[in-house]
């Protein structure tokens, strides 16, 4: 390829140095008309041509057999280049002396009907890129197949869980059931007690019913005589002879006390009738939010006839802001703590609810002063089935469903207790933003 003579030409741009330098490239450099004929050439590589380079000197395009879309492509570049001095770039793929090649071509105008073809072998960036490719897609599929096992395991996960927490609601319903079977007796003695005297007040009252009718109907007549003018006086005798008789005064006198005494009755009824249908309903799946304090009292009126006999009970709640909870599932764990403290009681003792808000944890306390408990029963305290009653008396699951329940609201249980010192329950449990 000819280069431009410069008669004042530095050393670092003279004609030997600019040839130096095309010589050193590693590209196929072509200088061609406007209408295809190839003038020059700078090989560096012979097996880059179709051909060889002094037999296609001075020969067009159109005469050396190449793909007709390759002759066509080349041809319109030459033309844009030449024509607009835009710089063409495309991409080929053509079979040479050393087999089937890629090739990227740059063309650049350098003369009013002539432009340079810059062409470089890109097949092994091409091969590179076509590994890539399939790195690529082979990537894809392994993440494919990995997500698809994430997904299925965590499918199994989720149904696992699932079950196992209906299981657990099962276990706690069972556990609450073998509770209310436990408090069957002291419930039944407590609703016994204001049956029995409402009864007694009810049959006083029917009797006097029977006493007092009679006396409403001769009142009636009295009022017929007073309307029609017949003689009153008759009616009245007998009035004041039923009166006399039957000692009514005293009926008057009695009948008051007795009905305030059957609504009291009745209510305590009705009372420990909704205490045992809260205890016993199901939870809803959603927290709710609850007051502890008023869930402790709840919960002492249920045990209460376990306690009543053999303990006093002392209260010292703080003010407690509400807890988003399971308020049943924790009356649970309350009703199972208050029972072993009874059970832990042998003759006299007393039992202490106390309840705190501390660092955004609400604190709720029972302890009593019973027999307390040695370092291997602690140890073991929480384990499924683990007790030391008699069977009549607990299924050692009380106490492993209440450590569950309270570790589903992400609190915490501890036991403090020492043989003959009494025990302490501690129950931390998170108020959590809603």
């Amino acid at each position: 390829m000819q280069l431009p003579s410069q008669e004042a030409a530095t050393p670092s741009t003279s004609p030997e140095h600019l040839r130096a330098l095309v010589h050193s490239l590693p590209d196929l450099i072509i200088r061609q008309s406007i209408d295809g004929t190839y003038l020059d050439f700078v090989v560096s590589k012979a097996e880059e041509l179709t051909a060889s380079a002094e037999s296609m000197r001075g020969v067009n395009i159109r005469e050396l057999g190449l793909p007709p879309e390759l002759t066509d492509t080349v041809l319109q570049s030459l033309k844009r280049a030449i024509e607009e001095g835009t710089v063409e770039v495309f991409e080929y793929e053509l079979q040479v002396l050393r087999g089937l090649q890629h090739y990227e071509s740059r063309i650049v105008r350098c003369g009013p009907n002539e432009a340079v073809c810059i062409i470089r072998n890109v097949t092994e960036r091409k091969q590179a890129e076509k590994r890539l490719l399939a790195q690529e897609e082979e990537l894809q599929r392994h993440r494919a197949h990995l997500e698809e096992l994430v997904r299925q395991r965590t499918e199994r996960l989720v149904q696992a869980t699932r079950s196992l927490e209906e299981r657990q609601a099962q276990l706690i319903q069972a556990e609450k059931m073998a509770s209310l079977g436990q408090m069957a007796a002291g419930v039944a003695h407590e609703i016994s007690s204001p049956v029995g005297y409402v009864l007694s007040n009810l049959g006083a009252l029917n009797e006097y019913g029977a006493v007092l009718l009679p006396l409403l109907r001769l009142q009636q007549e009295l009022l017929a005589a007073s309307a029609t003018g017949a003689p009153q006086e008759p009616v009245l005798e007998r009035m004041r002879a039923q009166w006399e008789r039957e000692d009514v005064k005293s009926i008057l006198e009695d009948m008051p006390e007795l009905l305030q005494e059957s609504l009291v009755g009745a209510r305590r009824i009705r009372e420990i009738v909704q205490t045992l249908r809260l205890f016993a309903r199901e939870d809803s799946r959603e927290p709710q939010p609850a007051d502890l304090n008023a869930e402790l009292e709840s919960t002492l009126k249920m045990v209460w006839n376990q306690l009543k006999y053999k303990c006093t009970v002392t209260r010292d709640f703080g003010t407690l802001p509400l807890l988003r909870c399971h308020p049943t599932q924790l009356a649970q764990v309350f009703t199972n703590l208050l029972i072993n403290a009874s059970q832990a009681i042998e003759t006299q003792g007393a039992i202490t609810l106390s309840t705190r808000h501390e660092q955004n944890a609400i604190v709720v306390r029972i302890s009593d002063t019973g027999k307390g408990m040695t370092p291997e029963v602690r140890a073991r305290l929480f384990t499924p089935f683990f007790t030391t009653k008699p069977r009549e008396q607990g299924t050692g699951l009380g106490l492993s469903v209440s450590y569950s329940i309270i570790a589903s609201h992400q609190g915490h249980i501890e036991v403090q207790s020492e043989p003959g010192q009494g025990t302490t329950f501690t129950i931390r449990l998170p108020v959590l933003p809603e």
